[in-house]
C-alpha cells in the first residue's frame, strides 16, 4: 500500500485557514491518529488523500469513523 496523508484544516495560529498534511504508511494508521485528534480545537479533520492528492476518505466519512470509537486511544513512545 502507498502512503496516505491526513489533511487537517488549521483553525488557530498564523496559518489559520490553511491545510496541514501528516503522512502515514496506511489508511488504518491515519484513521487511528485522526481519532486521537478528534475534538481537538486547533484542527478540523478534512480527510485522507493518497500521495497524488486524490481523496481516499472524505470529510464526512472520516469524522464518522472518528466518532465511532468507544474510548480515546493514546500512543506512548
Amino acid at each position: 500500500m502507498e502512503p496516505v496523508r491526513l489533511v487537517l484544516l488549521l483553525l488557530v495560529g498564523p496559518r489559520e485557514g490553511e491545510n496541514d498534511f501528516l503522512e502515514f504508511p496506511s489508511i488504518d494508521d491515519a484513521v487511528g491518529y485522526a481519532r486521537e485528534l478528534a475534538n481537538e480545537p486547533r484542527f478540523q479533520l478534512e480527510g485522507i488523500e493518497d500521495e497524488r492528492g486524490r481523496s481516499v476518505i472524505c470529510y464526512d466519512h472520516l469524522n464518522d469513523l472518528c466518532r465511532g470509537r468507544s474510548e480515546r486511544q493514546r500512543r506512548y513512545g
